[in-house]
């Protein structure tokens, strides 16, 4: 039985509770406080963010009022720096029509670049990041719009739009060539940011983009040696580091596409892939700009007929210094960027092609020659490189044998007989190197190999070589 003689009420007992201040109470007080304070503030700087992005906006659309009228439905904005302009019209002046985007969004560095700007900016560096996007992008290609886009391409262009188009490899007309499959809309969604890479001088621009219910794309490229301002004079002589990219078109559209195709031409989808591919070198020039060898028309071919997934790698040995790209052949062009394509994950091995009725290579060029032919040889038929005096007698010996050039996989037990012979190593890494075997020692491989206008020595150990081959004549 409870002692309640000597004790207070029980309403007076709460009431000093409560005056005294449990520590239970005080607890739950300074969180609904933090929360409710925390609510303010983000209300407070999203309605700030809010105003000065409106304030912007309303002063870019009055800027380009005189091309165009533009509207809008809303503008967000997010934690991460991210600004969404939703429900985008634009009416181009002129054209009696407008193009709608579902959401326009400006990629920042963060929520701090918007309340406060950039320090970067304000020195004249480039920020950590910048970029935008655009999703649902309305494109009517019965339109006014497109009509004079196509209207100004065949004028500089110089010509009408073909019959049968589609079912060419023309990379002209596309909105033509869309709207000869049945195709009366596209809907595009893109993006494009830079970053700075893990070092100051590192830029990485990434770029994405799909056709809905078409195709999709992702390419990514890094560039060294730009530094972090527009003001230093390096910015403008950026190093290519590494590409990559990726490209999937629709299995589905890509069927109609052929099965339209082969009844127009009353064959076969078969028979209408192997003709496409069995052109003139004149039509792969007028329409892809080069002529490809038996290994990318192959991969062309299988894409064409399979669907799937193209990718492709260009990793340099070392930063490449575009403007000194001109310096070499065409044919060097694929192992200069160490270029690697797969079409399904199957590495294609055979990047031959040939630019036809390019003008003799300077006197500079490392791999010039005194006649060069009108065609340019493939890759993996070119000369071996000039070599150092040690070398030089086993080179010419390489080259005099008769017979077509081609590259042959070397045995594990020939590698030290490679000296002085032109190799093309890939190892684990996905890399590919190709140069001058200048010795073997200990297991190392030696190699020169022509870059930025001269060479460069280079060393690769033979137990990282995935595959060697060694460039031959018959």
């Amino acid at each position: 039985m409870l002692n309640l003689v000597g004790q207070p009420p029980l309403s007076t007992q709460l009431y000093t509770f409560q005056k005294m201040g449990h520590p239970a109470v005080k607890l739950k007080n300074l969180v609904v406080i933090a929360i409710i304070g925390a609510g303010v503030a983000y209300g407070g700087v999203k309605g700030y963010i809010h105003y000065q992005v409106k304030k912007q906006v309303d002063q870019l659309v009055a800027a380009a009022r005189p091309f165009a009228d533009i509207e809008y439905a809303s503008i967000s904005s997010d934690l991460q720096g991210q600004i969404m302009i939703n429900g985008l019209v634009v009416y181009p002046r002129g054209v009696n029509e407008a193009v709608k985007t579902e959401q326009l969004t400006v990629i920042t560095p963060g929520l701090g670049y918007l309340l406060t700007g950039s320090d970067d900016a304000k020195r004249g560096k480039l920020p950590e990041r910048m970029g935008f996007a655009l999703t649902g992008v309305h494109l009517n290609l019965r339109g006014a719009l497109v009509e004079m886009l196509e209207q100004a391409e065949a004028a500089q262009l110089g010509q009408q739009q073909p019959e049968d188009i589609a079912c060419s490899l023309s990379g002209n007309f596309l909105t033509a060539q869309y709207r000869e499959l049945g195709v009366d809309e596209l809907v595009f969604d893109t993006r494009f940011s830079f970053e700075r890479g893990p070092g100051m001088s590192q830029l990485v621009f990434k770029m994405d983009y799909s056709i809905r219910d078409l195709e999709q794309a992702e390419i990514e490229v890094t560039l060294e040696g730009v530094g972090n301002s527009p003001m230093n004079p390096a910015f403008f002589n950026p190093q290519l580091k590494r590409v990559t990219m990726s490209y999937r078109p629709n299995a589905a559209f890509s069927r109609k596409t052929l099965e339209y195709c082969a009844a127009r031409q009353d064959v076969d989808v078969s028979t209408f892939i192997s003709t496409l591919f069995e052109k003139s070198d004149e039509h792969y020039m007028q329409n892809l700009g080069f002529v490809p060898g038996p290994g990318i028309r192959a991969a062309m071919q299988e894409l064409a007929q399979s669907g799937g997934e193209l990718s492709m790698v260009a990793q340099p040995a070392s930063a490449l210094d575009m403007k000194t790209v001109h310096l070499y052949k065409p044919s060097d062009w694929p192992d200069l960027f160490g270029l690697m394509v797969k079409v399904n994950g199957k590495e294609v091995s055979d990047l031959s092609f040939t630019l036809p009725n390019v003008r003799p290579a300077r006197k500079e060029a490392p791999t010039a020659t005194a006649n060069r032919p009108e065609l340019d040889p493939p890759v993996g038929q070119e000369q071996a490189a000039p070599v150092q005096a040690q070398t030089r007698k086993k080179a010419r010996v390489a080259r005099s044998s008769s017979g077509r050039p081609h590259y042959r996989i070397v045995k594990r037990g020939e590698v030290n007989k490679l000296v002085g012979r032109y190799v093309r190593i890939s190892t684990t890494d996905g890399k590919r190197r190709s140069g001058l075997v200048l010795g073997i020692m200990n297991g190392v491989i030696s190699l020169e190999m022509r870059m930025h206008g001269g060479t460069l020595s280079t060393e690769v150990p033979a137990a990282a070589a995935s595959k060697i081959e060694v460039l031959e004549r018959g």
